[in-house]
């Protein structure tokens, strides 16, 4: 199994949201970071929500799979991993060819209808379009609500939204993710500090569970582990790659 963090999407392109000059020191995750604080910077703010929707979208638009999501690609493929357990809402494991993961903060890839509660992938340009027209929306009238910015679901006509979990809202597939963490024999942690529950928790159920806890990560961490491998995930989880399954052909 693997249990990846925000650290393997920074080599990405996507900055940690908690760092120091991260998402969250520039706009207050209170407001930012809830459902009713982005419903109230709609109607209230619209400017400061334009803003935030712009560096999501500068984000997004540059992201790619880097060498520790397509390794760990490589690894299932090879028959070594089984699956993916991941806080980051980018898809970009996914988009690096891994089959089986669980998003326990949820997607950009995906929307959720909040009428029927529909759920559907979305490619990234029609994420990027979608973000475009909220942002003009937002620059260019009154904004009655943030639902009227929205896309419509092609079920029932209600608004759609990224189905990405905020901050007070339950996290997704989170007895899917305990039950692989309880089965599997190794545990590879990759780029999380193990501050966030519940998934924080998950390492150490899977040393409760009998597994071997591998930390990757740059920096010093919270995560329990039986063998912390430092630096950079890009670098370590290739070399892991070749020393398991070969050099590539």
């Amino acid at each position: 199994m693997a249990f990846t963090g925000a650290g393997i999407s920074a080599e990405s392109g996507i900055p940690t949201f908690r760092d120091p000059g991260g998402m969250w020191d520039r706009f207050d995750p209170s407001e930012f970071g809830t459902w009713d604080g982005l419903m109230a910077l709609a109607m209230t703010r619209p400017d400061a929500l334009a803003s935030f929707l712009v560096e999501l979208r500068r984000m997004f638009a540059a992201a790619a799979p880097g060498a520790a999501h397509t390794a760990l690609a490589h690894l299932e493929a090879g028959g070594i991993l089984d699956a993916v357990v991941t806080q980051n809402v980018d898809g970009l494991h996914q988009a690096a060819g891994s089959r089986r993961v669980v998003e326990l903060h949820g997607s950009f890839s995906r929307t959720v209808c909040l009428m029927c509660g529909g759920r559907d992938d979305v490619a990234r340009d029609e994420l990027l379009a979608n973000l475009d027209r909220a942002v003009v929306g937002l620059r260019s009238a009154f904004v009655p609500s943030l639902a009227s910015l929205l896309p419509r679901c092609w079920r029932c006509e209600g608004p759609v939204r990224p189905d990405f979990v905020a901050f007070g809202d339950t996290v997704q597939d989170l007895p899917e993710a305990e039950d692989l963490i309880r089965e599997c024999r190794v545990l590879l942690v990759v780029g999380t500090s193990g501050e966030v529950y519940p998934a924080a928790a998950l390492p150490e159920e899977a040393r409760r569970s009998g597994a071997t806890v591998i930390d990757v990560s740059a920096e010093p961490t919270d995560v329990p582990s039986d063998l912390r491998l430092r630096g950079r995930a890009g670098a370590i989880l290739p070399a892991v790659v070749e020393l398991v399954l070969g050099p590539a052909p």
